[in-house]
């Protein structure tokens, strides 16, 4: 005899009809949950667990070498740190900055004020940190008692603060930008032009911070940059002769010369060429050999393998469009337009109040750039592909207009 459904419920009994249908249902649901199970144990039995967790771990270690930024609609004040490139235009920038600094009245790192604001947060209690061995082999007192996170030559430019190559302390770096808000005149001005502070430092603040903090970054034109670098540091020998003994002896200089060893300026950019991207990506292993803060090496980098092309270069991009950081190049002839934009001054501040141009130049070589050979030229473009994506991502109308590669500014 068939039964349906209205047929149990309406026969005598159907009670018992009704429990065992229910029974015969919760025993269908269980198979059914058992058969499921088993299909997923099966489909995932020939995961490699270990493959699991260095993918997490990886991801972990991104997350933390790139933390979120600060939010939208932030309103905390701004702070913009300068990173520095050598013979990139960094020395003339600091000159530029020393001189705003002072026009608008913020006091030197070295004010008592600054101190009072930072007890607690920054001091060093090592009196022997107030001595540093310079270039020269010289011990040197770089700076006042008790302000061991001054730059060991804050004195030359005392109102534009750099900070010490020691200070890697989050928390110090936090306080030091905040008190640059904080100290800074007129910081909470409603005017339409809010001029913002500026320092200089290897590390940022955190998103923690009470500041928001943004970097200043100015760039060259790649190949350009290699042959200043290398005629600057390696065949003359400047910047207190670093690269020819007194730091790390990196073949350079006369010595080397008459050895009949000397650098070329081709091996000079495997050495230490494809800086910015190096940089600016934050990854400590891409700085490693390569910098100061990166253990200086006379073999340049320690990892020169290390750099991925396109992907570091992706990472750079996105993290100065994400944190909306300050981005000129060397070469733009409207670049103090734009630094005045990010930095809240009116336009024209820099030519009209400080008589400052987009031509002064600092540690300015003597005599006219050697024009470079095209085939070393061509060799170049290959070992600084890297950062010539790099600077033709940032500044496309400067790549059109011929500017990359043929050395346009000395």
């Amino acid at each position: 005899m068939k039964y349906t459904l209205a047929k149990i419920l309406k026969s005598k009994g159907s009670c018992f009809y009704l429990n065992q249908s229910r029974s015969i249902l919760t025993l269908l649901l269980a198979f059914f949950f058992v058969i499921i199970n088993l299909n997923y144990a099966f489909f995932y039995v020939d995961v490699d667990v270990e493959e699991v967790e260095a993918e997490v771990e990886r991801k972990v270690n991104w997350q933390r070498q790139h933390p979120a930024g600060p939010k939208k609609n932030d309103d905390r004040g701004d702070v913009y740190f300068m990173v520095q490139f050598g013979k990139a235009g960094s020395s003339t920038l600091r000159d530029m900055f020393e001189i705003r600094s002072e026009w608008y009245g913020n006091p030197d790192m070295g004010h008592p004020t600054v101190n009072r604001s930072l007890v607690g947060r920054c001091i060093n209690p090592d009196p022997k940190s107030n001595l540093r061995q310079d270039n020269d082999l010289t011990k040197k007192k770089f700076t006042k008692p008790g302000y061991p996170f001054v730059e060991f030559q804050w004195h030359m430019n005392p109102h534009f603060w750099r900070i010490e190559h020691n200070v890697n302390d989050k928390n110090c770096t936090d306080a030091i930008a905040e008190t640059a808000w904080k100290l800074w005149p007129n910081s909470e001005s409603a005017d339409r032009y809010r001029p913002k502070p500026i320092l200089q430092s290897l590390t940022l603040c955190t998103p923690q911070s009470k500041v928001k903090c943004r970097r200043l970054v100015q760039l060259r034109e790649p190949v350009s940059h290699i042959q200043s670098s290398f005629e600057y540091f390696c065949k003359n020998c400047k910047d207190n002769r670093k690269y020819c003994g007194s730091l790390v002896d990196a073949k350079c200089g006369p010595k080397h010369r008459k050895i009949g060893d000397h650098e070329t300026i081709q091996s000079w950019a495997e050495k230490f060429g494809n800086s910015f991207t190096r940089k600016l990506n934050g990854d400590e292993q891409l700085l490693a050999g390569g910098t100061i803060q990166g253990e200086l090496s006379p073999d340049g980098w320690t990892h020169p393998d290390a750099l991925e092309f396109p992907i570091h270069v992706d990472e750079v991009l996105r993290s100065l469009r994400n944190a909306g950081d300050c981005v000129v190049a060397l070469e733009d002839p409207n670049r103090l337009s734009k630094i005045e934009a990010c930095m809240g001054d009116r336009p024209g501040f820099y030519t009209e109040e400080l008589a400052l141009n987009g031509h002064n130049k600092t540690n300015k070589s003597n005599g006219a750039k050697k024009k470079l050979d095209p085939k070393v030229t061509d060799e170049l473009r290959k070992i600084l592909a890297t950062d010539i994506y790099l600077y033709e991502s940032l500044f496309p109308f400067l790549a059109t207009n011929g500017a990359v590669g043929i050395n346009s500014l000395e």
